[in-house]
């Protein structure tokens, strides 16, 4: 099992706050480090603080509503006991922000490792191991060492004396890969760290549509966002009720409108995606409520044609695309999509987009058709390659 230690005693420069209480990515540091420790395998967390300040205090409290095992540990001694001897330990320094590409590095090795950096200028406020190494913010250890070092320690500080007992027992060095490794000393810090994340992590989009404009315009968005500390939560369930708004202004007769917001949620969910990617955050159940809020929403467009007088054969087309979309769900729900999916495939904002040019002419009626056949051939083409994968496997 895997344990993770996160270090939270320093101060921000300047600032009267620790380093841990941050903003960053729409969330307080600690709570970046804490959950990409978690999505690395950490089962429980351990954050080391000597004072609990309101805004730290919060930041557990929504780890811990979030399903994370998350202890507090006031001193060496109190950390040292909430890690079991023979659990492998991976301890994140006070103020460093990274990414899986450079956490699996190190978690890659069998045995206890360090990372490290070049000690050149560039590195400088990295700390020196030796001549030609700094250390760079992350160890792997067992908790046994972990143990005999807080048994040692009295009033030295732990990363150091921990780091030196690590290398006096063998570690490996573990070169830093290409990656996002920056040091959050002081608010001024966070905007080039943030563009760094923003670079190196992808929002969970596979669409056309979130490929070529979706995707772009949530890069544009997400630092205004993250630096109100809104949650993506918000943009997600934002998007389930614009599609909600939609459907309701389709049952009114305004289905124009409805349009128009539904093509608005397209965006705002990705907004919320790529927010809950750069913070290693969950955006929960919102999206799939998002494709069945879709389903509802063209349900309720196929009631207002019949009602307009375009007869019962718009619920049989609606009934097609409300099937056709069940399915290409439970695709990407328990077979996931197969690599070398062509991009033209459809997907809830391919269908409402799609609607548009029909709906410029008034021809409602025409775009369920078309909506219609795009998914019928998504979904031949999804049952294609997924057989083909199925055959390739031995």
């Amino acid at each position: 099992m895997l344990a993770g230690l996160i270090v939270a005693i320093a101060e921000a420069e300047g600032e009267g706050v620790l380093r841990a209480e941050l903003p960053l990515a729409g969330q307080t540091l600690i709570e970046q480090q804490a959950r990409l420790l978690a999505s690395a395998g950490a089962t429980h967390l351990v954050l080391l603080v000597e004072r609990l300040p309101p805004a730290l205090l919060a930041a557990v409290d929504r780890l811990r509503r979030d399903g994370l095992s998350v202890e507090i540990a006031r001193n060496v001694a109190e950390a040292a006991d909430r890690v079991h001897p023979e659990e492998r330990l991976v301890l994140l320094a006070d103020g460093v922000v990274t990414d899986r590409a450079v956490l699996d590095r190190l978690l890659a090795r069998p045995d206890s490792a360090v990372l490290t950096l070049p000690d050149t200028p560039a590195h400088s406020e990295w700390e020196r191991i030796d001549a030609d190494a700094r250390w760079g913010g992350l160890m792997l250890l067992d908790g046994a060492l972990l143990r005999t070092t807080a048994a040692m320690l009295g009033d030295w500080d732990l990363q150091s004396t921990l780091l030196r007992r690590v290398l006096q027992a063998g570690a490996l060095y573990v070169d830093a890969p290409a990656g996002v490794l920056a040091m959050a000393g002081a608010r001024g810090d966070l905007p080039v760290i943030e563009r760094a994340l923003g670079r190196r992590r992808t929002d969970a989009g596979t669409g056309l549509l979130d490929r070529m404009l979706f995707a772009p315009a949530a890069r544009l968005a997400a630092p205004l966002a993250m630096r109100g500390m809104l949650a993506p939560a918000w943009f997600v369930w934002g998007a389930v009720a614009l599609l909600g708004a939609a459907g309701g202004l389709a049952l009114i007769g305004r289905p124009g409108i409805g349009l128009g917001l539904a093509m608005l949620s397209g965006p705002v969910a990705a907004l919320g995606r790529r927010i809950a990617a750069l913070g290693w955050r969950d955006d929960g159940d919102g999206l799939r409520w998002r494709d069945w809020a879709g389903v509802a929403a063209l349900l309720a467009l196929a009631w207002q044609l019949y009602a307009g007088g375009a007869g019962w054969g718009v619920f049989a087309l609606a009934g097609a695309i409300l099937g056709l979309g069940l399915a290409l769900i439970g695709h990407r729900r328990f077979v996931g999509k197969p690599t070398g999916v062509p991009g033209w495939l459809a997907d809830l904002d391919t269908a409402i987009w799609g609607l548009l040019p029909f709906a410029v002419f008034g021809a409602w009626v025409a775009g369920l058709v078309a909506v219609a056949g795009h998914m019928l051939a998504t979904l031949l083409m999804i049952q294609k390659l997924t057989a083909r994968k199925g055959s390739e496997c031995p």
